[in-house]
C-alpha cells in the first residue's frame, strides 16, 4: 500500500527539519542514558485515561545524574484517531556547577494516529508547554512537534523511529531563546511482553541550540510501559 502524497510530504518536512538541525557542527558532545517508566490506565469516566512518566536522565557517560522528570497527565479520546491531553511536568535539573534548578511545566497536547500504511503505524503529536523556573520571573512557551513510525518485525518485536522538533516562542530571563531550541531523533526496537507491558530501547540523538556552544548528546534511551 502506497503512502498518500500529503502524508509523504509531511514526513519529509519533519525529517528535513530534524536533519537540518544536526547539520551544524556541535562543539560539545556527551554520552548519556535516559530511562523512562510510563504508566497509564482508564479513569471511571468514559473516554478518559490517566498517564504518568518517571524519567531519570544521566550525563557524562551516565556517571552523574542530569535531571529527574515527573510528568502526570489526563487525556480524553475524541475519536478513534484523536486524543487531547492536559498535563503537568516537574523537572529537577542537577547543574554541573552543583546547583539544583527546579522547573514546573503545564502542557497541552494533541495526539493523532493515522490509518496504518500496510503494517506500519504512523502518529503525530503536537505539544505546547508553559515553563516556569523557580527564582525567575519569566514564563517560557515551547512548541514540540513529533512524528513517530512503528513497523512490526518477527514475533513481538518492532522497529521504532521518531523525530521531534522543539521551538521556543519567546526569550526568558532563565535562558530560553526564541526560535529553534532542539531536535531529537530516535531509532530503536520495541518488544511486547504482553498486551499491557512493553519495552523500547534505542539510540537518541539530541541536538541543542544554546546561547554559547551548541550541544549534541548521544543517548541510550530505554522505556518500560505498563498499561493497566
Amino acid at each position: 500500500m502506497m503512502m498518500t502524497r500529503p502524508g509523504l510530504q509531511y514526513l519529509l518536512l519533519i525529517a528535513s527539519l530534524g536533519f537540518a538541525s544536526m547539520a551544524h557542527a556541535a562543539t560539545d558532545e556527551d554520552n548519556r542514558l535516559w530511562l523512562n517508566l510510563t504508566l497509564q490506565g482508564k479513569l471511571p469516566a468514559d473516554g478518559w485515561r490517566w498517564y504518568a512518566e518517571i524519567q531519570p536522565r544521566f550525563r557524562e557517560n551516565a556517571e552523574h545524574i542530569d535531571s529527574l522528570l515527573l510528568r502526570p497527565a489526563i487525556n480524553y479520546k475524541v475519536s478513534k484517531n484523536l486524543s487531547v491531553w492536559l498535563g503537568y511536568g516537574y523537572v529537577r535539573n542537577y547543574l554541573v556547577s552543583g546547583d539544583i534548578r527546579d522547573e514546573h511545566r503545564i502542557w497541552q497536547q494533541l495526539l493523532y494516529a493515522f490509518e496504518p500504511i500496510g503494517s506500519t503505524s504512523l502518529s503525530a503529536r503536537v505539544r505546547l508547554e508553559e515553563r516556569r523556573v523557580e527564582e525567575f520571573e519569566d514564563t517560557g512557551y515551547r512548541l514540540r512537534q513529533m512524528v513517530r513510525m512503528t513497523h512490526p518485525l518477527s514475533g513481538a518485536w518492532s522497529v521504532v523511529a521518531w523525530d521531534e522538533v522543539f521551538f521556543n516562542t519567546n526569550h526568558t530571563d532563565w535562558g530560553a531563546r526564541s526560535g529553534f531550541d532542539q531536535n531529537r531523533l530516535f531509532l530503536g526496537i520495541s518488544h511486547d511482553f504482553s498486551a499491557s507491558v512493553k519495552t523500547e530501547w534505542g539510540y537518541l540523538n539530541q541536538y541543542i541550540r544554546t546561547s554559547t556552544d551548541d550541544r549534541m548528546n548521544h543517548t541510550l534511551s530505554g522505556v518500560l510501559s505498563v498499561n493497566f
